[in-house]
């Protein structure tokens, strides 16, 4: 009997490492982008920023802190999806590191 349950989990344990590697595929593909203030940021799902555009209606004088915010709010929206996507392949499982 101990020897089956092991057996799935062991089939358990490959099919979530094919289902992480998938999800790690589609993140590295996917881009999130925000606008705040007339400031544009593209982050991609491995949370790098990949483009920030200026509009002719950002208020220059505040432009750092609302590039700032722009960025985070990028970021936090990739990692959100990330973490969200991680602990449904997880099955709801808290795994730190991975999910948390």
């Amino acid at each position: 009997m101990i020897f089956g349950n092991f057996g799935d989990m062991i089939k358990q344990a490959k099919e979530l490492q094919g289902n992480l590697k998938k999800i790690k595929e589609e993140l590295s593909r996917a881009r999130y982008q925000v606008e705040v203030q007339g400031v544009k940021v593209v982050v991609s799902g491995e949370m790098e920023v990949l483009e920030i555009k200026i509009g002719p209606n950002a208020n220059l004088q505040k432009i750092d802190s609302i590039i700032k915010e722009a960025v985070n709010k990028a970021l936090k929206a990739a990692k959100d999806e990330a973490a969200g996507k991680l602990s449904s392949a997880a099955g709801g499982l808290s795994i730190p590191g991975i999910t948390s």
